[in-house]
């Protein structure tokens, strides 16, 4: 079963907000590798946004009233414009909600059906945590993506009780709507409740020892990582044949430009022989009452005759066997171009296929350190379990790609054993299922 997660993160600075105002309307991030940005157009906007600040603007304005009065009664070292005093106060400025689940619970969707859920998400926003419509700047899922999530970006602005100034005033503070992990994990809890009521049937996320997780390592728990892991060495393994193909066009091409010069040459030294017609002694006859003629070997004569008519044709053979070489030497240039732009674009797969198994490597290190750490506490047994049903997903998601990879039960403890057959009939009941239910859902052939 998937699971519902719910994550918020503040946004400390009005520099922060400007930047993912920037990141979430141009879907373009150095960190963030999985967007695509073909698919950035079937993102789904609930709440629309041009300019993050220019909404937050609007949203604060009546603080900012407040703000301009009040600096006009304290002393001119100490004033301070809206802006200084918003990003030098301890409050964020603005928080994010994450919404989202993990790929088999967005498998089987329509587009429909993912805005529904994002709707029922937001509305939880509004009426759960209790930040209107009116402070969000903007609500949009990312279908760009690997997973589709629900980002929400607000202003949790509230009228609040000021103990210095002994009367209540406009404040940006999220405590006053989370003002604890406990509140979070409450929030949690109702947030899975509300999704359930709704019909999407999900479980709770992982409550023990939850730590506030950033949207890279969100992707990491989704098996993101893996995944373009194999995606990076199988783009590499096809640039590197397309680069072999282009080297072998290349060599073709000079063989065919070597030839066509010797063509050439060939030609040159036909006209040689053309020259030689200079050569050729002539006697002059006639004079006074007759035309002038020349008397000429017959061997000379038929000669001249050879040379006549294939001067034309070396002419235009000539003419084209250049015309033909041209081509080939543009043609050779524009594939050492292509050829250059591969071997970079394969460069830079390398790298990226590098930190992936770097990442994976860390991932696996930080694996048996917390084997260690549960057998220190006595639990090594549920643990090994949950590493059988860990093995077995990450089988499903890159042992298609590279058998290598693959763990194999033979390695395994015998608690890994349970964990992994577990896994593998629960996936096997699942399809069984959706199966079935499809199958109603058709009805009977007719």
């Amino acid at each position: 079963m998937s699971y519902s997660i719910f994550r918020v993160q503040g946004i400390k600075k009005l520099s922060d907000l400007r930047g993912l105002g920037k990141h979430n309307s141009e879907r373009v991030s150095e960190t963030n590798l999985d967007i695509d940005q073909e698919r950035s157009k079937d993102n789904i906007e609930l709440i629309e946004c041009d300019s993050y600040l220019k909404k937050f603007n609007d949203i604060t304005a009546e603080m900012k009233e407040e703000h301009n009065e009040r600096m006009k009664t304290v002393r001119k070292d100490r004033v301070k414009s809206f802006e200084s005093a918003i990003n030098s106060a301890h409050n964020d400025v603005a928080c994010e909600f994450l919404f989202s689940s993990d790929e088999d619970f967005f498998k089987d969707m329509t587009r429909g059906q993912v805005e529904s859920w994002a709707k029922d998400s937001l509305e939880f926003v509004e009426k759960d945590i209790g930040i209107t419509k009116d402070k969000i700047i903007h609500a949009s899922v990312h279908m760009d993506e690997k997973t589709p999530h629900l980002h929400v970006v607000a202003v949790p602005l509230v009228k609040a009780y000021d103990g210095r100034r002994k009367q209540e005033v406009l404040q940006i503070n999220r405590k006053q709507f989370i003002k604890t992990r406990e509140d979070l994990s409450k929030l949690q809890d109702t947030y899975h409740q509300r999704m359930n009521e709704k019909g999407y049937n999900l479980e709770r996320g992982d409550t023990k020892n939850a730590k506030h997780e950033r949207v890279l390592e969100f992707k990491e728990k989704t098996n993101y990582h893996e995944q373009e892991l194999k995606k990076a060495k199988e783009q590499s393994k096809g640039m590197i044949s397309t680069v072999v193909s282009l080297q072998n066009t290349e060599a073709d091409l000079n063989r065919s430009i070597y030839n066509k010069q010797l063509d050439l040459e060939n030609l040159g030294r036909s006209m040689e022989k053309v020259k030689e017609l200079d050569k050729i002694e002539v006697k002059e006859k006639g004079g006074l009452l007759r035309s002038k003629s020349v008397e000429l070997a017959p061997e000379d004569f038929q000669h001249i005759k050879t040379l006549a008519q294939s001067s034309e044709t070396l002419k235009r053979e000539n003419e084209s066997l250049k015309s033909q070489n041209r081509s080939l030497e543009n043609e050779n240039e524009s594939l050492k171009v292509t050829n250059r732009d591969l071997r970079e674009k394969l460069h830079q797969t390398e790298k990226e296929k590098n930190w992936y198994k770097k990442h994976f490597e860390r991932l696996q290190k930080l694996f048996d350190k917390a084997k260690d750490f549960y057998q220190e506490l006595g639990q090594l047994k549920s643990f090994e379990r949950v590493i059988g049903i860990a093995k077995y997903r990450v089988n499903q998601v890159i042992g298609r790609y590279d058998s290598q990879m693959r763990y194999s039960t033979n390695d395994m403890t015998e608690n890994e054993k349970v964990g992994y057959r577990h896994q593998a009939e629960l996936v096997k009941e699942r399809r069984t299922s959706k199966r079935k239910n499809k199958e109603r859902e058709q009805g009977p052939e007719r």
